[in-house]
């Protein structure tokens, strides 16, 4: 047995080899065995993450996709929150969810750690950005009414220190939706450390259902609502975990699609776009085997809607 790197008590390992994932028997998390250095990973958010002036990541036409399914997640949000209220997102990118918000009445704020999608965020969207870590921010002068923190909980080194802050600065009974990859979905017990999901050094904390559920009640929220399929995430993730059985190095084909350096030279080389023509042939199965999620209780990617209760 290994010390879990969250409360230091008696996890095991799950994944065999370097980096290792441990399974801590006493808090329900797995986790890095160690955390990468915090100013290293904040550096990888900057320059080469966003693209400076726009804040992009990707080409046009992605980036036309990702404006799409901001307008669902807003749509799905309005749907438990009507408003106009307030709203934080926390790790808000470039700001294009909160700007959908902003002008519709609502009051909007983002966290993010990347200067570049802040700029992007205030100088294109009017969204005003906090730069840090939500657990740095300033006290807000009054309570968010709905909290977001969309593929963020897997990047912090103590989520329930992010949860117990979200809780302060919140109404009570306000709404707060949390999405992450599920680690209890049969993507990373077939590939392992190879899974889109896995993304080392980025993510270093690990949930299943059962671990979050325990970790927002113990943060003071009540879960309303589980939902195992993204639209956004599930077919591509497990489209490109299918890819991610092949040789050589993994997620080649997520890669190729960033507007980046690497982007630009993965795109160059035939074996990307070798990968593209499987992607293509493998789509049809890739989304079945999405969609199963629906129905079956698995996934790669869980969404939890919650409400604040009173302490």
């Amino acid at each position: 047995m290994a010390p879990c790197s969250l409360c230091g008590g008696s996890a095991k390992p799950l994944f065999p080899g370097s980096p290792t994932v441990n399974e801590c028997r006493d808090c329900g998390l797995s986790a890095l065995d160690t955390f990468p250095d915090a100013k290293a990973r904040s550096a990888g958010y900057q320059e080469e993450y966003y693209r400076e002036g726009s804040g992009d990541r990707f080409p046009g036409p992605i980036e036309a996709a990702v404006r799409f399914f901001r307008r669902r997640r807003m749509k799905a949000i309005t749907r438990h929150e009507p408003g106009p209220a307030s709203i934080l997102d926390v790790g808000c990118g470039r700001g294009a969810l909160l700007e959908l918000f902003r002008k519709r009445g609502w009051r909007v704020l983002g966290t993010q750690l990347s200067e570049t999608a802040a700029r992007a965020a205030r100088e294109r969207r009017g969204v005003d950005v906090h730069v840090g870590e939500l657990t740095e921010m300033p006290r807000p002068g009054s309570p968010f009414r709905v909290v977001t923190v969309f593929h963020v909980l897997e990047h912090v080194k103590d989520p329930s220190a992010y949860l117990s802050r979200i809780h302060e600065i919140m109404e009570d009974g306000g709404l707060l939706v949390v999405e992450v990859p599920d680690f209890g979905g049969p993507g990373f017990r077939v590939v392992g450390r190879r899974n889109l999901c896995f993304d080392w050094p980025n993510h270093l904390v690990f949930f299943t259902r059962r671990s979050l559920t325990r970790l927002l009640e113990e943060a003071g929220f009540r879960v309303e609502a589980v939902n195992r399929f993204s639209l956004e995430y599930s077919p591509f993730t497990t489209l490109q975990n299918l890819l991610n059985l092949l040789p050589g190095a993994p997620n080649r084909f997520y890669r190729a699609l960033a507007s980046n350096e690497e982007g630009r030279r993965l795109r160059r080389s035939p074996i990307t776009w070798l990968h593209g023509l499987l992607a293509a042939a493998l789509s049809p199965l890739a989304l079945a085997i999405a969609l199963t999620s629906v129905v079956l209780p698995w996934g790669n990617t869980i969404r939890f809607v919650a409400r604040r209760e009173s302490p």
